[in-house]
């Protein structure tokens, strides 16, 4: 057994021997030079006519930005590059066991990869001087094999679709097509879903679906996409954005509880309708014009008219208390108003007082002294409520209580008015974000 052992040890270190003094750097330099004899310029194939197979894997290393309102995306893509090089061929054992080499990509082929889709440069291959060109190469094995990396950021126009915002997501493609014409490369996909595994977290965006397709037209022309779906993480525009704006509509109710006497009514419905304005420019920074509309901006656009409505109500009733004050209520609507209010007063004083009658008493004796008394309390109090109603109609005015109490009829529908629209807008907004497709 232990005879086996140190065989097996002789042979390996042997070996190993036999590698690092066989590769020499004048075997490499021969191959290298054998191997640049041929042109970049023709296809690796032995019969120019034949399509040479591409196949190519992409990982997404980052994303970088994405501009919903331009509709353009920036990822930080890597790509692999694999095809077999008939030309580009060698012995190994004439060459000191070299299995592998790498040449620089200005000497040898390359496919010509282009993005459809691309916002400025076409190609994949994007370098930024002759150094980093220069300094790319393709590794190619003994048996043709060859393999080239290329990465960098990319600007990818894609659709955008905010309806749902700020819980939107959107659908977009990285779609690569070889750049020759008459097919003579055919590109391919070795993967049915993106890599991820070298991804860095985005803070605004995440990716939650991926999937690769292609197709090829008839040996003549093919094309790759790279689909990707963006989800908005909706945590930092909800709290900042979206809630404040909730919060801004009920507090613009709180105009109506507040008197009309302290003069700071009209001074905070117009401070929240200029809060409005100013939430309704930011929106428009920052959504797209384009269809389907956000529909948050179409709530947003309702409690701006909500907010309008509620400061020409504002001013109505201020000026409607300066007129009571003033004793003014020859206008025929003022005139309404009070007749309304006057008489919606007295149907619920009836009904309060049809109530007290209707209640259920302990059986007791009723003396005739009592029946008197009570009789004549009553004459007294329906004598009085004619005297009164006499001199309402004769002076063709009503009191201070019945200015105040028309102006509290009209701040309770008002405010009761604009809190159920809120509320049903709040409602059918939950129900369409929590079955959104």
């Amino acid at each position: 057994m232990d005879f086996i052992k140190s065989v097996l040890i002789f042979t390996y270190f042997t070996q190993l021997r036999f590698l690092i003094y066989g590769q020499t750097f004048d075997e490499i330099s021969n191959l290298e030079r054998q191997l640049k004899k041929f042109s970049p310029d023709l296809n690796p194939r032995l019969n120019q006519k034949d399509p040479v197979d591409v196949s190519i894997m992409a990982f997404i290393t980052a994303i970088l930005d994405y501009n919903e309102v331009s509709g353009t995306l920036q990822p930080v893509m890597s790509y692999v590059l694999t095809w077999m090089d008939e030309i580009r061929r060698w012995n190994s054992s004439e060459y000191g066991n070299v299995t592998s080499i790498s040449l620089p990509i200005t000497t040898t082929w390359i496919p010509k990869i282009s993005v459809f889709n691309m916002v400025r440069h076409k190609s994949i291959f994007m370098y930024h001087n002759e150094m980093e060109m220069r300094r790319s190469h393709v590794n190619y094995q003994s048996n043709g094999f060859a393999e080239f990396h290329v990465s960098g950021a990319q600007d990818i126009t894609c659709s955008t679709d905010v309806k749902y915002f700020p819980f939107d997501s959107h659908a977009c493609s990285i779609q690569l097509f070889p750049d020759y014409a008459h097919g003579s490369v055919i590109l391919k996909s070795e993967m049915k879903t993106f890599d991820l595994k070298y991804a860095v977290s985005n803070t605004e965006w995440s990716i939650t679906e991926n999937s690769v397709d292609g197709e090829v037209y008839a040996n003549v022309s093919s094309i790759v996409r790279f689909n990707l779906t963006l989800s908005r993480n909706p945590s930092f525009p909800f709290l900042n954005l979206v809630l404040p704006i909730v919060l801004l509509s009920f507090a613009n109710l709180l105009v109506f509880c507040i008197p009309v006497a302290s003069g700071e009514r009209g001074s905070l419905a117009f401070t929240i309708l200029l809060t409005f304005i100013v939430f309704i420019t930011m929106v428009t920074d920052i959504l797209p014009a384009c269809k389907p509309i956000s529909y948050f901006n179409i709530f947003l656009v309702i409690q701006l008219f909500c907010s309008v409505l509620i400061a020409f109500c504002t001013v109505r009733t201020i000026s409607l208390h300066h007129k009571f004050a003033e004793n003014d209520t020859q206008d025929t609507f003022p005139q309404l108003l009070l007749t309304l209010s006057w008489a919606y007063r007295n149907s619920c004083s009836k009904n309060q007082q049809k109530g007290n009658t209707s209640q259920l008493f302990s059986p007791r004796v009723i003396t005739e002294e009592h029946c008197n008394e009570t009789c004549v309390n009553k004459n007294s109090q329906s004598q009085n409520e004619l005297e009164l109603i006499k001199n309402a109609k004769k002076d063709n005015r009503y009191t201070k209580d019945i200015h105040q109490y028309c102006i509290q009829c009209i701040d309770s529908i008002c405010f009761s008015l604009f809190l159920i629209i809120l509320c049903i807008q709040l409602g059918v907004y939950g129900i369409m974000f929590s079955y959104k497709p």
